[in-house]
């Protein structure tokens, strides 16, 4: 199942991105758990995406309650620029992400 964020679901209708046939794959086969994101109309998105409603069946979405803007894409960044993590993932994935090096800039 793709667990997406509703700013990535988004980015399926940014044209060549993403194939056609890999979402009817993705979302036909295994589905897609959305998790809300503030600024992003999920509802409306699965209305106006032919895919995703074809496929709503599979689509589930995690409804924000409180605002929370923390991304996938913000913990790369700010771990590439070198800024703190500390109150935004678990002790133990900031720990797996410095051990294993992960979303550093590549050495020049």
């Amino acid at each position: 199942m793709l667990l997406a964020g509703g700013d990535l679901i988004q980015s399926f209708n940014v044209p060549n991105l993403w194939k056609e046939s890999d979402l009817n794959h993705i979302l036909g086969d295994f589905g897609c758990l959305i998790i809300e994101r503030t600024g992003a109309d999920v509802h409306d998105f699965l209305l106006t995406n032919d895919c995703l409603f074809r496929h709503r069946k599979n689509v589930m979405v995690v409804k924000q309650y409180i605002h929370n803007d923390i991304s996938s894409t913000k913990i790369r960044l700010f771990v590439r620029r070198d800024m703190s993590i500390k109150y935004l993932l678990p002790d133990a994935v900031i720990a797996y992400i410095k051990q294993h090096g992960l979303y550093l800039p590549p050495p020049v």
